[in-house]
């Protein structure tokens, strides 16, 4: 049957397509009687002289808006088989199911022309090629295009006045809970309220986000977070806490009891298709915010403080942002301004001499740099300058310190008893759950008893690390150690240059009371002016020498006469070792050797008592001879002074492998080498290696080591021997292990 003349047989020859859409999910459950007039079209189809065969439903679509077809797989299948040629007519129980944009609307008008393809609703069948039916279309699209705009101004109307009174019930955050009534409240959850306020009481104090989420994991602290969507929507689960997390905290202002909307905003990106992205906008450019709308965490005024503090935290010159406090040496990265151009001046970590420096100009336009200041000058000013400032509240910093460490040690301690409690209550649940099944129903049974041991081995788990902590981080402060922290807060400046602050310490402790520094160096007067502006608004000022230019390469005069003296007495590498163990280091921070004291003698012409080589046969500033004239006095061969050397006969002081040899000659050692000695009662070599068991190397060995005195005796004619006599301390220790029994060593003496 063909109601309309427009049909031709062409057409039945193609598809009838029976599109179906519904705008939302909640109009597809709801509004179930216009889905069902929607699927009816396809009898309409039959009706119309389709057979069932050529007829297709496309109904992927249900719950989609019309407003756009990037999401609608369906209408594309759509515009992709009526641009095949396979669609002789589209059903829809009205225009407007097609689409509600008019690009799309007229694109499909379009098509349906080119390949005269017709479109049926109930008001009757249209063909796209004929001029009353394109305007009457075009004007349909239009008027359901601008009924889509009334609907949406309507409902965004509205839902603005909702909001402006603070009605409108937004996604809440973590801490929050919505009641029945509509009433937000503060979650019930000691644990979760605990841990969000812990946020923002540890930002308080260390004014960094990374600071914050590294106190949570160095004390196995978790955060909540709660879903949203699904099954366990309103489910809480603890998690490691991320930076994301700590940060979306501290800059939400629901926090605060403030409801705000409109903190992003929509903008559409360039594309094939284009794309709509929202991003965040300043808090000057929200659009309603409403306070103590919800109970709060904190003040407003703190929440924009923590806000101003985060952004200072971001390092940026362009900005003016000075920064977060980081790990490196100099102490006011970020609040150091140039005096003349008023730019924010960088930080040179490139060689050991650090400096401030204003290069803006250099780097932008090539010109001169416009000044720079030693690290070490600028950040002595500015500290004695603080010290100075705060020493008056020594009592009150003590008192706070003590206070602090006590009241973090609780807020701790609180964490984990919840973490506890909720662990043992997870235990009594499973537990619980378990004795109320069926024991013969197994298959739920043997669940419920896994569920049971994994909640008891979390419990186990949980109490041996609260033990732990216990034993070390959450132990109170004892009498002793509170004296302690009273004697070191009162002593500011010890504590201030104590190894264990940290730069970071300093840093954090200098932005407290420092807000900027305005540093203008005079090359040719030589000195610096600088100019402290407090962060209560006052300034200061302040005035140093610049030191001459390669100070920070010039040794000090107290290690030159340390150098000078040793040297009179000492040799170079000796010297060396003595400089080291009292903890001096060069300019530059190294150890002394032997080349750089040489070559400072050489700079500063100091001589020396000990030279490496000299060619004549007197003693050195050391009472040190060389093996030479160590030969001649004792009558032998200079290479068996060598020997000598090697076996531990005689003291040597060398420099270095095959350097010259030094002989340190008594009276003493002369005599028990030229035959001289009384040695009656001490044995001879051969006797002590019989005795000990020992090999004649071993023996020898221990002579270096000092465990045996050698005496050289005649034996003969032309024949010499050697005693051995043991040193007070070795005979010592070899006593006190005969009287303990203690034959370890000894088992070979016999």
């Amino acid at each position: 049957m063909i109601l309309s003349p427009k049909i031709e047989a062409r057409h039945q020859q193609l598809q009838a397509v029976v599109y179906i859409r519904q705008s939302t999910p909640k109009q597809v459950q709801s509004n179930q009687e216009s889905t069902r007039r929607q699927y009816a079209l396809a009898e309409r189809a039959r009706q119309m002289g389709w057979p069932t065969s050529q007829i297709r439903v496309i109904d992927e679509d249900l719950g989609l808006s019309g407003a756009s077809s990037r999401q609608r797989t369906g209408f594309q299948k759509l515009v992709a088989a009526i641009g095949l040629g396979e669609v002789g007519i589209i059903l829809v129980t009205e225009v407007s199911r097609l689409s509600r944009r008019n690009s799309d609307w007229h694109r499909v008008i379009e098509l349906c022309g080119v390949f005269r393809t017709l479109i049926a609703d109930e008001d009757g069948v249209y063909d796209a090629r004929d001029p009353n039916d394109l305007l009457l279309l075009g004007v349909k699209g239009t008027l359901f295009a601008a009924e889509l705009h009334i609907l949406r101004g309507r409902m965004r109307g509205n839902l603005l006045n909702k909001a402006r009174r603070g009605e409108l019930a937004l996604r809440l955050p973590v801490g929050f809970r919505r009641r029945p009534d509509g009433v937000v409240v503060q979650d019930p959850d000691d644990a979760v309220r605990l841990a969000i306020a812990t946020v923002f009481e540890r930002f308080a104090v260390l004014r960094n986000a990374r600071a914050v989420q590294r106190h949570f994991l160095e004390n196995r602290l978790a955060l909540p977070r709660c879903a949203q969507t699904g099954a366990t929507a309103g489910t809480i689960t603890w998690v490691r806490p991320t930076y994301q997390m700590i940060q979306q905290i501290l800059t939400n202002p629901a926090y605060a009891g403030v409801f705000v909307y409109g903190r992003r905003r929509r903008q559409a990106v360039p594309g094939d298709p284009p794309t709509v992205i929202d991003h965040r906008i300043g808090v000057t450019e929200w659009d309603i915010v409403v306070p103590d709308v919800y109970p709060g965490y904190l003040t407003y005024d703190a929440y924009l403080a923590n806000r101003q503090a985060l952004q200072d935290n971001l390092y940026n010159f362009a900005r003016k942002g000075r920064g977060a406090p980081r790990e490196g040496l100099a102490l006011l990265t970020g609040l150091v301004i140039c005096g003349r151009c008023g730019r924010r001046m960088a930080v040179n970590y490139g060689s050991v001499y650090h400096s401030y420096h204003c290069r803006r100009a250099q780097v932008d336009y090539g010109e001169r740099q416009c000044q720079s200041c030693p690290v070490g000058l600028l950040d002595g000013v500015v500290a004695a300058a603080f010290l100075e400032a705060v020493a008056p509240v020594g009592l009150e910093a003590t008192l706070a310190a003590l206070e602090t460490l006590e009241r973090e040690r609780e807020v701790v301690n609180r964490h984990w008893q919840l973490r506890l409690e909720r662990a043992r209550y997870e235990v009594v649940l499973a537990q619980r759950q378990y004795d109320a099944v069926d024991p013969d129903n197994r298959l739920v049974a043997r669940e419920l008893e896994r569920r049971w041991n994994a909640a008891l081995l979390a419990l186990e788990t949980l109490d041996s690390e609260y033990a732990l902590m216990q034993r070390t981080d959450l132990m109170p402060l004892t009498a002793a150690e509170r004296e302690e922290v009273r004697r070191i807060a009162g002593n500011l400046p010890g504590l201030w240059r104590a190894d264990t602050t940290t730069a970071v310490d300093r840093k954090r402790l200098l932005r407290l009371a420092v807000a900027a520094v305005t540093v203008t160096v005079d090359r040719i007067a030589r000195r610096v002016d600088v100019v402290l502006l407090w962060t209560g608004g006052a300034t200061s000022t302040h005035t140093v020498p610049l030191p001459p230019i390669g100070l920070h390469a010039t040794t000090d005069a107290a290690v030159i006469a340390r150098i000078r003296d040793l040297s009179a007495r000492l040799p170079d590498h000796v010297v060396a070792g003595a400089l080291n163990a009292l903890g001096l280091r060069t300019r530059t921070g190294k150890e002394w050797t032997y080349e750089r004291v040489f070559s400072m003698r050489k700079q500063h012409n100091i001589p020396t008592g000990c030279p490496v080589r000299t060619g004549a046969l007197r003693p050195r500033g050391d009472g040190c001879i060389s093996a030479k004239a160590a030969a001649k006095r004792l009558g032998v061969t200079p290479s068996l002074v060598q020997v000598w050397v090697q076996h531990g006969v005689v003291a040597c002081d060398q420099r270095c492998r095959c350097s010259k040899q030094w002989i340190r000659l008594t009276d003493a050692d002369i005599a028990r080498l030229d035959g001289s000695a009384d040695v009656s009662g001490l044995p001879t070599l051969t006797a002590v290696v019989e005795e000990t068991g020992l090999e004649r190397d071993a023996v020898w060995a221990r002579v270096r080591q000092g465990d045996y005195i050698a005496f050289r005796t005649p034996r003969g004619r032309g024949q010499w021997e050697w005693h051995l006599k043991e040193r007070p301390a070795a005979a010592e220790i070899a006593s006190a292990r005969a009287i303990r029994g203690d034959h370890h060593g000894t088992e070979q003496y016999g």
